[in-house]
């Protein structure tokens, strides 16, 4: 039996591969040569970004946000399913970038420059061009340009038009599952995600959250049914304990899987501490 391989559009896989900080600079330099950018470090989150809820009542949340050498932020984010309330759901991200990397004391002068960078595994614009980039225009005037030194750039997998650098064309392989790409990028990408999917306990990680998934979709969670939800977290999270995965990944794998903040994931671990312990004290 062939076993399924989770691609680069994989949530988990994803995050893994971004978590490494090689990978953040070659991808950014692939997407932004112009910024001639050399090193990268990543910034986790002081706070966890909490649930916000869209048309589709689901989260959206991020682990980390990137800082270069210049000291501009990005955070890099994949999405697969078109979904609505792209603006809001940009405009959330960017927010969240300013309130994370503003220090304390500082006012709104001391905002850096940001990047918000979405792939998509869909046409997010219907213009069949492969990245679209957007600032603030004078509706009139499209020469005069509000300069809020933030940009929103949108990846398109299956776009066709635009120029693109070969090292960004070599991402959008990998996440088309183009193997014969010899760009080291992609090659080094591919080799990655091939030993993800070799790995047995992260192969485990990939196949429970995806029947869970696949469960909460069947009982209908998405729609609402907290109990639900609640009995599907829990199960979750003793199935992981099960694995022997430690707290703070299992907190980590609940908030992705279930797309709520750390602290609600955490909440939810202590709930499960708290009852295998014998109940309220």
């Amino acid at each position: 039996m062939v076993q399924e391989y989770f691609d680069f559009t994989n949530d988990l896989i994803f995050r893994w591969v971004m978590e490494r900080e090689e990978n953040c600079l070659a991808i950014l330099r692939a997407i932004l040569p112009e910024l001639k950018i050399t090193a990268v470090k990543r910034r986790e989150n002081e706070h966890p970004v909490n649930y916000l809820a869209f048309d589709d009542e689901r989260g959206v949340r991020f682990d980390a946000i990137i800082e270069d050498d210049q000291e501009r932020f990005y955070d890099v984010e994949m999405q697969v399913a078109n979904q609505p309330g792209l603006g809001k759901r940009v405009r959330y991200y960017q927010a969240q970038i300013d309130q994370e990397t503003l220090k304390k004391g500082e006012d709104y002068d001391d905002l850096r420059e940001s990047y918000v960078i979405f792939f998509y595994a869909f046409d997010p614009c219907g213009q069949d061009r492969r990245l679209y980039q957007f600032h603030y225009y004078e509706d009139t005037d499209r020469q005069l340009r509000l300069p809020t030194n933030s940009h929103v750039i949108l990846i398109n997998t299956l776009g066709t038009k635009g120029q693109i650098t070969p090292a960004l064309a070599a991402v959008l392989d990998v996440m088309n599952r183009r193997r014969d790409n010899a760009n080291p990028l992609a090659v080094s990408l591919v080799k990655e995600i091939d030993g993800y999917n070799r790995d047995k306990k992260r192969r485990r990680a990939l196949m429970n959250l995806k029947m869970r998934l696949k469960d909460e979709r069947r009982l209908g969670l998405s729609e609402g049914r907290a109990e639900g939800r609640d009995e599907m977290a829990l199960g979750l999270i003793h199935a992981l304990q099960a694995q022997g995965m430690p707290q703070k990944q299992i907190v980590e794998a609940l908030a992705l899987a279930r797309k709520i903040s750390l602290a609600e994931a955490q909440r939810y671990y202590e709930q499960v501490a708290q009852a295998d312990s014998g109940g309220e004290h």
